[in-house]
């Protein structure tokens, strides 16, 4: 047995095996892979990224852009402005296909303006100037126009040629001219009162004489006599006054109802006019595009003059110089602890796919101490406006949807390791 054991130790098969040298690989292939999983220790410790955490956001703005929306449908027949051109309140930016003059009707919209004012500053008699526009072509609104002039031939019949103005006056000149009459009879009335004491300061000395026997009693009968008649015009006086007084409140009395009359008139007039008022309004909504703001125009697709337009559809939206954008964000309760103010945030907006558009940079700048069924409501503000990362402009849109992701604290690849082997270990 020794032999055969010595044999196979000689073998050439086991020489060659034993005079072989090991590679390199096989004698350091423990250490390798050791330094190895060290490098690759190290590297975790050195490597550290950010939790993205996903929140649900929705756009949101103080004084955002106005929509200019077409009302009815119809043709464009006039465009006057263009793409990131200024405008004013109320500019007209174009006219819609209508069958009256859209120039005659922003004309008559002035005039009607300029008689409302006239109507209330009491100047009813210039209004007949502004009637200049009986010829106008204004279609839709032709038959208004109709009920509103037949309202003013009433109106100015009433005050033809200022008769009731003219009464009016006359009846505050008669009010005049009684007060002043009433001023005299006071005065007068006054006199008579001194004339009489000093008559009475007589008789008293006339009535000693008598007693006193130094005058006749023919004498003392005819000083009497004279101070009865003084005593007799006082209340004759008072009369007048009287009769002065119930004549001025006749005088009130005409002058109430004359203004009455003419107030019932012009109230009638006055409603007349704010109708077709409104009625004008109505139509320029339909028919106009005015701008509600000052801001630049933004189109909302290509638009040209002559192009037929849909109820409802955008035509361009007016941005406001100071328009503030900002984002409500809803944060999870998952992951909550690692969120805080000042961190970035990028908005990806489902409408305008980040692929192409690129995402919005923000920052969190309020984030509510009350939770919501959903999570914590937190604010987050828009470093460069809706401008994304790829240097393209997001248009605003009221509510418009996006999905937040906030860029937490960084965390070490070999924590997130760790944590994750925790993780497993207690589930």
């Amino acid at each position: 047995m020794p032999v055969q054991n010595n044999n196979i130790l000689r073998s050439e098969a086991v020489q060659e095996i034993v005079s072989n040298k090991p590679s390199f690989l096989v004698r350091y292939g423990v250490s390798f892979f050791f330094l190895i999983l060290c490098f690759v220790g190290i590297a975790c410790w050195f490597i550290k990224y950010p939790d993205i955490i996903q929140a649900p956001s929705k756009l949101t703005s103080i004084n955002p852009p106005k929509p200019i929306i077409a009302i009815t449908n119809g043709k464009l027949i006039k465009l006057n402005v263009r793409e990131n051109e200024a405008v004013k309140s109320n500019q007209i930016l174009g006219y819609i296909e209508s069958t009256a003059k859209h120039e005659e009707v922003i004309k008559l919209s002035a005039s009607i303006d300029t008689i409302k004012s006239l109507l209330e500053n009491n100047k009813a008699e210039q209004i007949q100037s502004q009637f200049s526009n009986s010829s106008a072509q204004l279609g839709e609104l032709q038959s208004s126009f109709q009920i509103f002039s037949i309202a003013y031939l009433s109106f100015k019949n009433y005050l033809a040629n200022g008769f009731y103005l003219h009464k009016k006056n006359m009846l505050a000149t008669d009010m005049s001219n009684l007060k002043k009459l009433h001023n005299n009879l006071s005065q007068q009335k006054e006199l008579n009162e001194q004339d009489l004491t000093l008559s009475q300061k007589t008789f008293d000395a006339n009535q000693s004489l008598k007693d006193d026997n130094v005058i006749s009693a023919l004498d003392y009968r005819n000083e009497k006599s004279k101070l009865i008649n003084k005593k007799l015009t006082l209340p004759q006086i008072t009369n007048a006054i009287i009769s002065n007084d119930a004549s001025q409140n006749e005088k009130q009395k005409e002058i109430a109802e004359l203004e009455n009359n003419i107030a019932q008139q012009k109230s009638i007039f006055q409603q007349a006019l704010n109708t077709f008022k409104s009625q004008i309004e109505d139509w320029k909504r339909k028919y106009l595009l005015v701008a509600p703001i000052d801001g630049k125009i933004a189109f909302a697709t290509f638009i040209e003059e002559n192009q037929q337009l849909q109820a409802n559809q955008t035509i361009c939206y007016i941005n406001p110089e100071n328009s503030h954008y900002y984002a409500q964000m809803i944060i999870p309760q998952s992951n909550f602890g690692k969120v805080a103010i000042g961190q970035n945030v990028l908005l990806k907006f489902p409408s305008f796919p980040f692929q192409e558009y690129g995402s919005v940079k923000g920052k969190i700048d309020f984030i509510s101490h009350i939770p919501t069924d959903s999570g914590y409501l937190a604010k987050v503000f828009l470093t460069d406006g809706l401008n994304t990362n790829y240097k393209k402009q997001i248009q605003y849109r009221d509510g418009l949807l996006a999905q937040g992701e906030i860029i937490t604290k960084d965390m070490r690849l070999l924590q997130r390791f760790y944590f994750s082997i925790v993780k497993q270990v207690k589930q």
